[in-house]
Parts: C-alpha cells; sequence; structure tokens
C-alpha cells in the first residue's frame, strides 16, 4: 500500500484544497482501499493523530456538501438555502408576476406544492420497469418473505426459483405472474377454489426515469425524477413556467410522437386533472411561448393576466377571472385595445360578452357601481325607526315620519330640518314647524332623493342634567337627575352610607348662587338617618339639576390604630393603640416589659415619614372584594349566603373601586417628595439615593422607664415600631476607611482606635466629619475646638461613618481669566483713591 498511495509523511491538511482531497479518496477507491485504509497508512508513515482527525473532518465536510447537492433540486441550486428556504437572486422572483397560473408550479419559498407523493399505493397502471424493487408475501399454511430488484433485463430473482419476467406489466398483472411461477413449483395451494396460501405483492423503492424539460422552463435540461411523477410533478422540479411560457399547451414528446397536450387551466380552474399523464423515461416535456395574452382589473374576484386560446371569448376571461363581486357594475366593461400606432377605447356590454373576442394585449376594467342611491331618503332622531327609506312615487316629510312609526315622546316640535343635496353637490336647510305639520295645519314637503329629515330631541337642545355625590359613602359618583329627586334616592342609588359617615352635616351645594353679592354657589345643610330618611323639614328639600350632594366623615369615628413592638421583649407583636396619649412606656408594659437581654442603649423608634404611602379605604375593599371572588372561583364551601348575593356583582363593584383608588398624583406629599428628590439627586456625588418611607427616632429608652410620662416618653402615632435589639459586641466601619468592616467592640476604646483596625482613614477622607449612629438612631459627630478634634464616644451596634471630601473642580481658563481681570480694576481703582 505504502508502494502505490502518495507519502503522506510531510503532508498538511489546511494546505490541501477539496479538490486535491477528492482527487486523494478517488484514487484510493480505485485501488481498492477504503478511508479508513488511507487513515492507517497515514498513521504507519508518521502522520500525527492531530493531522488525521483534520483530514476526517475535512473528507466528512467534502462528503456532506456534495449530499446536499445532490438532494437539492435543480432550481435549489440557482439561490442559497437560509433556514431551510431557497433564497433566489432577481433573475429568479417568481412570486411577484400578475400572470395567472405561473406561481402554481414554482418552488421558490416553500417545499410544498407539486412534489412527487411516494407514500401512495401503488397505482393499478403503472408499468413496472428495470429498477423498481418488489416485495412478495406468502403466509398462510406457508410463510416466506422475497425483495427482489427488477434487473436490466426484466426479471426478478427468487431463491430456488429463477427468474420471472415482469418488466412491461403492472402491479396485479405481475402478482399473476409470480402467482403462477411459485403454485407451479412449491406453494401448490396457492390455486385452486379454496387455497389456504395467499401471495402478496407490493412496490417497495421506485425506479428513477429521465426527463427533458425544454422550451420556456425556469431551467431547460434533464432531470432524474421518481417513476410516479406526472408532468405536473415535473414543471414543479425545474421551477415552473417562465414569464413568456404558456400554459395552455404543455406538449408531452415520447418516441418522438406528441402522446399528450395538456392545459392547466382546466386543473386550475375546473380541477379536472385526467390530462396529468405519468411520465415515462426519455419522455420530453416542451413549454412553447405563448399566443395571447389579456389583463382584467376592477371588481373581479381575481384580477390578474390571463392567456386565451383562439376560440375563448369575453364571458371565458369573466369565468377565469371568478365572476364579478357584489360590488360590479356589470353591464358595460371597458376595454383598451392596441390598434396600429395607438390605443382605442370601448366599451362591451352584457349582450356582447359571449361574442367579443378579446385580443393580444387587451386590458379590460370592471368598475365598481357608484356609491350613491337614486331612490334614499333618510330620517334622523326622535322617531321610533329612523335609517333609509326609499322614494316609491312622491313622498312627504309626514308621510316619511308616518314610515317610521311616528315621533317618540321626547321629539321637539317646534322645529325640525330638511337637509337637501342640490345638483352641484351643496346643501340647503329648510326649516319646519313639526307641530304644525303634524296637525295639518301648515303644508306637507314634497321630498326628494338624498333628502335628511332631522327631528331633534328635547335632550338634544339642553344640557344634559345631573347631580353628584361625593364623601362618605359607598359608591359616590353623578348620577342622571330626574324630576321630584330626593336626597334620599341619590343616597341610595350612591350605595347607602359607609360607616364612617355622619348623618348629620350633609351638605348640598346648588349652582348660581346671589350673583349681585357676589357669592358663585348656595349651601344648603340637612339632617339624615341611618335609614335614608330626612328629619323634620328637611323632608321637603327637593333636589335640583347639579346639586353636588356632600357627605362628611364622623369626627367620632376612628378605625383602630396600630404600632407593633419587636425584640427583646416577653411579648413581641402588634398592638392597638388605646387612646390618643397612650405613650411607649405604656406599650412597654403590656408587652410584658423587656427581658435579661435587651440591649436598652440600642432600642429605636421607627416612625412613618410624609413618604409613606397609606392604603387607602378603597384600596382596602378592592383586596376584600377580591378575596371573596378567588374564595368562589376556588369553591370554598365556608361562604356564606350574603357572601354569595355578593359574587354575583363583584366585577362591577370591582371596577367602580379600582376607578376610585387614589394614584400617587392624589398624595399631598407627592410634590414635596418630587422636589426633595431633585434636590438630593442634583448634590448627589454616587447615584441615586433613596428617600425612607420610614425614620429612626433616637429614644432613651432608660429614661422613659424610670421616668414615664416625662418628655422622653413620646406619644405613640400609628405605624410605629419600638425596636429593642440584643446586646450588640460589634462596631460596623463605613466610608472612606481603607478596608469598610465590622469589628469586635472593646470598652474603653476611642474612635480613632476602630478607624486604624479597618486600616486607618482612607484617601480623600474627610476627618473633621466623622460621626458615629448609635444603635439607638441618635447621631453624634467629630467637633473642633481650635487645631484639637474630640471624636465622639463609641458604644456597642454603633456605626463609624468617615466622609468623603467632595471632589476638587479645576478652575477652567475663562474664570482665571475672569478672576485676574477683577484683580487687575480693583487694584486700579484703589490706586486712583485720593486719601
Amino acid at each position: 500500500m505504502s508502494q502505490t498511495l502518495p507519502d503522506f509523511s510531510m503532508m498538511k491538511v489546511d494546505e490541501l484544497s477539496d479538490d486535491q482531497i477528492q482527487d486523494l479518496l478517488k484514487q484510493a477507491s480505485a485501488m481498492g482501499y477504503s478511508q479508513q485504509d488511507v487513515f492507517a497508512l497515514a498513521q504507519k508513515q508518521g502522520v500525527s493523530f492531530m493531522e488525521i482527525s483534520k483530514l476526517g473532518e475535512r473528507i466528512n465536510k467534502i462528503k456532506s456538501a456534495r449530499a446536499s447537492k445532490a438532494e437539492s433540486s435543480p432550481i435549489e441550486r440557482l439561490g442559497r438555502r437560509v433556514n431551510d428556504t431557497i433564497v433566489y437572486s432577481q433573475n429568479f422572483n417568481f412570486n411577484n408576476s400578475e400572470i395567472f397560473g405561473l406561481s402554481i408550479f414554482q418552488n421558490g419559498n416553500t417545499k410544498k406544492g407539486f412534489e412527487t407523493s411516494l407514500n401512495i399505493p401503488t397505482p393499478p397502471d403503472y408499468i413496472l420497469g428495470a429498477g423498481d424493487e418488489l416485495f412478495i408475501d406468502i403466509y398462510g399454511n406457508s410463510e416466506q418473505y422475497y425483495q427482489a430488484e427488477i434487473n436490466p433485463d426484466g426479471n426478478i430473482l427468487l431463491e430456488n426459483f429463477g427468474p420471472i419476467f415482469v418488466s412491461g406489466l403492472d402491479i396485479n398483472a405481475a402478482k399473476a405472474r409470480i402467482k403462477s411461477k411459485l403454485s407451479a413449483v412449491i406453494y401448490k395451494d396457492l390455486e385452486g377454489d379454496s387455497p389456504t396460501t395467499f401471495l402478496s405483492v407490493t412496490l417497495g423503492k421506485i425506479r428513477s426515469i429521465s426527463v427533458t424539460m425544454v422550451g420556456e422552463v425556469a431551467i431547460p435540461g434533464s432531470y432524474t425524477l421518481s417513476a410516479f411523477s406526472t408532468v405536473f410533478n415535473a414543471l414543479y422540479s425545474v421551477g415552473g413556467v417562465t414569464e413568456n411560457g404558456t400554459l395552455r399547451s404543455i406538449k408531452v414528446i415520447r418516441s418522438n410522437k406528441l402522446v399528450a397536450e395538456l392545459d392547466a387551466y382546466d386543473f386550475l380552474i375546473s380541477g379536472n386533472n385526467q390530462s396529468n399523464i405519468r411520465l415515462e423515461s426519455n419522455d420530453v416535456i416542451l413549454i412553447e411561448p405563448y399566443s395571447n395574452r389579456v389583463e382584467i382589473n376592477g371588481a373581479v374576484k381575481r384580477p390578474a393576466i390571463y392567456e386565451l386560446k383562439e376560440n375563448e371569448s369575453l364571458a371565458d376571461l369573466i369565468r377565469y377571472s371568478g365572476g364579478f363581486t357584489e360590488n360590479a357594475s356589470s353591464e358595460q366593461i371597458n376595454v383598451v385595445r392596441n390598434v396600429g400606432k395607438e390605443k382605442v377605447v370601448a366599451d362591451v356590454f352584457q349582450n356582447q360578452f359571449e361574442i367579443f373576442t378579446p385580443k393580444p394585449g387587451d386590458v379590460y376594467q370592471v368598475k365598481r357601481v357608484l356609491d350613491r342611491f337614486s331612490n334614499r331618503v333618510q330620517i334622523k332622531g326622535a322617531v321610533f325607526r329612523p335609517g333609509q327609506y326609499s322614494i316609491s312615487g312622491a313622498l312627504t316629510a309626514k308621510q316619511l315620519i308616518e314610515k317610521a312609526d311616528g315621533l317618540k315622546g321626547d321629539a321637539s316640535l317646534s322645529r325640525a330640518l330638511i337637509i337637501r343635496t342640490k345638483q352641484d353637490l351643496t346643501t340647503e336647510t329648510i326649516s319646519v314647524n313639526l307641530r304644525d305639520l303634524m296637525n295639518g295645519t301648515s303644508p306637507d314637503i314634497q321630498l326628494q332623493r338624498e333628502d335628511i329629515v332631522q327631528v331633534f330631541s328635547i335632550y338634544d337642545l339642553k344640557e344634559e342634567s345631573y347631580v353628584e355625590v361625593s364623601g362618605e359613602v359607598n359608591s359616590g359618583g353623578v348620577f342622571r337627575f330626574s324630576d321630584q329627586m330626593t336626597i334620599e334616592d341619590v343616597l341610595v342609588l350612591a350605595g347607602g352610607f359607609r360607616s364612617s359617615a355622619s348623618e348629620s352635616k350633609i351638605e348640598i351645594t346648588r349652582r348660581f348662587g346671589d350673583a349681585k353679592a357676589g357669592n358663585v354657589s348656595e349651601v344648603f345643610v340637612v339632617d339624615v338617618d341611618r335609614d335614608l330618611s330626612l328629619k323634620g323639614e328637611d323632608r321637603v328639600f327637593k333636589l335640583q339639576p347639579y346639586d353636588h350632594i356632600i357627605v362628611r366623615k364622623n369626627p367620632d369615628f376612628f378605625t383602630q390604630r396600630f404600632v407593633a413592638i419587636e425584640g427583646e421583649v416577653a411579648y413581641p407583636g402588634n398592638y392597638a393603640i388605646k387612646n390618643q396619649t397612650e405613650r411607649i412606656s405604656s406599650l412597654l408594659e403590656r408587652a410584658g416589659g423587656v427581658n435579661q437581654y435587651a440591649y436598652i442603649e440600642g432600642a429605636t423608634l421607627l416612625r412613618k415619614t410624609e413618604f409613606h404611602s397609606e392604603t387607602t379605604d378603597v384600596e382596602q375593599k378592592v383586596t376584600a372584594l377580591e378575596s371573596l371572588l378567588n374564595r368562589y372561583e376556588e369553591g370554598d364551601p365556608t361562604l356564606s349566603e350574603s357572601e354569595l348575593a355578593q359574587v354575583a356583582r363583584i366585577n362591577q363593584q370591582l371596577s367602580e373601586l379600582n376607578k376610585q383608588s387614589l394614584e400617587k398624583e392624589g398624595d399631598p406629599f407627592y410634590a414635596k417628595k418630587e422636589r426633595l428628590r431633585e434636590i438630593v439627586q442634583r448634590n448627589a456625588l454616587f447615584g441615586e439615593v433613596q428617600l425612607g418611607s420610614s425614620d429612626a427616632i433616637g429614644i432613651n429608652l432608660n429614661k422613659i422607664i424610670n421616668e414615664p410620662g416625662s418628655k422622653f416618653d413620646l406619644i405613640l402615632e400609628e405605624g410605629d415600631v419600638l425596636v429593642l435589639p440584643k446586646q450588640q459586641e460589634t462596631i460596623r466601619l463605613r466610608g472612606r476607611v481603607l478596608y469598610p468592616t465590622t469589628v469586635v467592640y472593646e470598652s474603653n476604646r476611642s474612635l480613632k482606635h476602630f478607624i486604624n483596625l479597618a486600616g486607618g482613614f482612607g484617601n480623600r477622607a474627610q476627618r473633621k466629619n466623622t460621626y458615629v449612629i448609635y444603635a439607638n438612631g441618635s447621631v453624634a459627630k467629630t467637633k473642633k475646638f481650635l487645631f484639637f478634634k474630640s471624636y465622639p464616644q463609641v458604644a456597642p451596634g454603633a456605626e463609624i461613618i468617615v466622609p468623603t471630601k467632595p471632589p476638587k473642580l479645576p478652575f477652567a481658563v475663562s474664570e482665571v481669566v475672569g478672576i485676574t481681570t477683577g484683580l487687575a480694576t480693583l487694584a486700579l481703582l484703589i490706586s486712583q483713591i485720593n486719601f
């Protein structure tokens, strides 16, 4: 082997081209050597394993590329594959053609269409030939299986039986011949009136045939196709017909004779596929240039360019285009035709469609019906059946109103309008006294085509009346005003009082007070019982349009307000505030006092700031209703009857409550927070500073315990949290120290000692402003007297903060020039002063 194959010892795979590697494989194959033999020889000649591996990868890539090229259709080789899609060059832009049927055989953007299907039963008229593979099953008393391919002589060879000639037979004839041959030798019970052994013959692998495509096809040439392929399959495999090719006369030539002439329109228009014959080897498909194409546009269902035969008429063209649309004006069609050196325009009428013969280049335009009415009048407004009506004979305004089932009760009888369109499309308005018209005391008015009769409602001529309810009601809002409406009626519409509402001092504000005295509204105050009935003289009070009812909150109504205590007490948790003056000492007593582990000096009171966002009553209601709905959807069996009744209207309630929820812009401190945030961010050196929703208040718990009720014993507020930590044993160091860390607290040690434990002051440390935050939230900073610094004492749990010096901004040239000029001017002025 080493004497005949090339020397691999100096081989560099990266320096070999694909053609050189293919030549090497061809040479080895011709000498009977496999790819593995080539690798073994290279290894014997001292080639490294890495080079052999590279050679294997290159060979695999070449084989894959060659297989992909062989599997792709010729039309695919004109483009490049991107995610299983073939992208073609501009010369093969198939899908933008306006020619009907041209894209049906083009496989530019899809792998579906007229591909040959091999997963079908063998057609009964399929003629077997060399290359077909047969599967022969014998079952019953005897069982045997054969698989044989028809050889070039037309025979199949079965073991122990010899050749059986089946070429040129269909599948049924081949089965009969095979059955006859087998039954005569071994399987005699295949024959007879009651056979006990049976035979099945099916087609396995199908042979390939060679077909030539010529004429106006995308890629003329010879192609290897499945023997099941039809004419349409062949056209699809080559990318279809070009724009110059005909679809009406596709010719199939076999042994130099015309055996079929296909009209693709038979299939595309009528679904007739009888002429789509199956191809045989060496068939030639000829696509000639088209002879007559015309175009039809406008109100047809399939506007396109169509190819017509000599004996076809305009009616056939209309049929090919799918017929007229529902908006087509079908009485006549406009045609533009080439005559000599110029074009002419003609109209073809409906009775001529069957006899009118289209010519090459004709362009037919089917127009739409006009967007207007020849006999329409309209009536709008306060009638029972507004809409469009036809003029049948002489129709008057009164008759049209009667056709519309008459006037509604809210119709304004003083005036109606008739809007009339003139010939020049301008309009005029005719005013009508509707009362006199309906009573017959004024002459009726003859209507014309496209007249519009407008009957106004009395509500169209005045502002809509309403009343508004706000405050402590369940579903406040705006309600339509009705005559004789009372306060009780409106409160019922608003869902009644909330539990926090005050029945007395309900205020009604009314528009238009005493204008001369400068008043803009009148104010009335009434009292209402919990059952929504007025008290005493207020019972006769009647509402007027645009009244605004305000239900005040009961000043004696309070919801439970809670504080919390956490840490080293006997009973930590939430506690309700007993009264307005309850203090920290009282809370501590209720919690059982501090235990032995508490660090009293580190006690802290957390209190909400103005940046804390409270949950509104409305939001609480929304949460409660959502919880109820979730329980219902989960099938909670503990739901009471009242809760089930609420579920029926919960969706509407949730929608209303969500609309009433306060947004952050409604927070009275929102503007203040925004201004503070802007200031803080503008002055911050390092990113955004977060504003807290609570403050830590440093308290002296020892004095609170020893002196309850003193100034140190603060009055509790809702949301307060009293925190009593465990005994602290560490100190935190943050800021401009060399190594920010946490160290063990040592008694009687100075602040500088702990800073030295963190490596000392860092670069740009602002030593004079060093401060300490104690565990209870109080702060102490470094003090300075003359040249001496007095650092604060350090306690367990404290945090030492070393601030950063602000960056020094260099002077700009313009600033230096300005300062220098100013000093020079000042010196000049001083020199001129005469002391």
